[in-house]
């Protein structure tokens, strides 16, 4: 009877640490530790995960250390870790592992290796490098996986020479660092301004036959682009597809852009069709420098062909789909296609302009002569009091479209933008 009411509050215990339900835990454990004692392992490692739910890692150590004093060593549970890394709180599993030192027992290279990388996910870039040097002491073969998350860690940080000292590190350790680990640190060098680095590092992972993947690609023709240099990423971009690898929608964007500062509209138009003769299109930043340029040079016709082809791109509507659900109206494509129809391209352009700094704030192309502008109204302005924007939810289409072209006609841009904005955030003030 004893043995069976045992077996009945363990599998109690269990199910509610499976359900990391405290509530119910507490006054059940207090009975059964009270009753039986902590007489096996096991109820000790339930204890353990115990204290842990509940953010007690001190008294969760303490309990390990007597246990292993009064011989009840713990064949301690790895989803302990698993269940504080789940939950944010690596900081907690790393204490847990460190304050156990070497009572704690073994843990291989993959449990290390998903602390490792809750250490680095969470900004704790010290720890981690702590973590490794405390499993490469317990006789650990750190993975090229591991390191990896150190790189992805430091490289958020903009550790970068603390970044390659370890890279260097990896042929003593006799570790092959993978496309992973070169396209983190190319990406890193490329948003640092290091691009002639960043250039040298890909050309030693082509020596060391590492084959690179887009996001290397897009990395390095992202940061010519940025410089203007097209030539430079047409090269890159004719590799990319000699290495069978496709161009993504960012690959098109960049290129576009990158013609945008060079003020090679027609460049950026050719490159545009060539890509679509291939199946390849742009994402919404590409099609909207497109639309921008065209607008600049006059060529409404042209801006709305391609702002229709632009509402036909599945990746495009969706954008246009979250705008929908995030500020609760009926179908903002709707709005931009009558405003086309209308020939209010302008006035779409102010709509497209304003979600695109909504979404990508720091991807816009500046201003400049020497690129293809935004485009810009010429007249009188006037401003549009911000007692004077009704609520859209108020306003009928004919009215806000009416609004909207004569802001434009009048050539007020800015005030074109606050009805844009208005309408966008679905506020009655801005």
């Amino acid at each position: 009877m004893a043995k069976r009411a045992y077996q009945c509050y363990y599998k109690i215990l269990q199910a509610f640490i499976r359900e990391f339900s405290s509530e119910k835990l507490q006054p059940v454990f207090a009975t059964f530790i009270k009753r039986y004692g902590l007489v096996k392992p096991t109820l000790g490692k339930m204890l353990v995960h115990y204290l842990c739910m509940e953010n007690n890692i001190g008294s969760a150590l303490r309990l390990i250390n007597e246990l292993n004093k009064s011989n009840l060593k713990l064949n301690f549970l790895v989803d302990v870790f698993g269940m504080l890394t789940a939950q944010g709180r690596p900081l907690d599993a790393y204490r847990l592992v460190m304050g156990a030192q070497y009572d704690l027992p073994s843990m291989d290279v993959v449990d290390y290796s998903i602390l490792v990388d809750g250490l680095c996910k969470e900004g704790y870039i010290d720890k981690a490098l702590e973590l490794c040097t405390f499993a490469r002491k317990k006789g650990i073969q750190l993975t090229v996986v591991t390191y990896n998350s150190l790189f992805n860690g430091l490289c958020r940080q903009n550790c970068l020479v603390q970044a390659f000292r370890l890279f260097d590190s990896l042929e003593r350790n006799k570790i092959i660092p993978s496309d992973i680990t070169y396209g983190t640190l190319i990406d890193a060098l490329v948003r640092e301004g290091f691009l002639l680095d960043a250039r040298q590092l890909f050309e030693r992972m082509i020596i060391k036959d590492i084959k690179p993947n887009t996001h290397i690609y897009n990395s390095l023709i992202d940061g010519y682009c940025k410089l203007g240099n097209v030539k430079e990423a047409l090269k890159l971009l004719y590799d990319l597809e000699n290495h069978s690898l496709k161009p993504e929608k960012f690959t098109i964007s960049a290129m576009i852009y990158g013609f945008a500062l060079e003020g090679n509209l027609e460049g950026a138009l050719q490159f545009f069709v060539n890509m679509k003769g291939n199946g390849f299109s742009p994402d919404f930043l590409g099609f909207l420098y497109l639309v921008r340029g065209l607008c600049a040079k006059g060529r409404m016709e042209e801006a709305r062909s391609v702002i229709r082809e632009m509402l036909e791109d599945e990746s495009v509507l969706q954008l246009l789909n979250r705008v929908n659900d995030e500020i609760e109206i009926d179908s903002i494509e709707s709005f931009i296609v009558q405003l086309c129809e209308q020939g209010n391209i302008q006035g779409a352009l102010v709509i497209l302009n304003e979600i695109g700094s909504m979404y990508f704030p720091y991807k816009r192309i500046p201003t400049s002569s020497a690129q293809i502008n935004m485009v810009s109204c010429e007249g009188n302005v006037h401003t549009l009091s911000h007692n004077a924007l009704p609520s859209i939810r108020e306003m009928d289409f004919d009215a806000l479209y009416s609004q909207m072209n004569s802001l434009c006609s009048l050539g007020d841009l800015q005030g074109a933008t606050a009805l844009a904005k208005a309408m966008i955030s679905g506020i009655e003030k801005i």
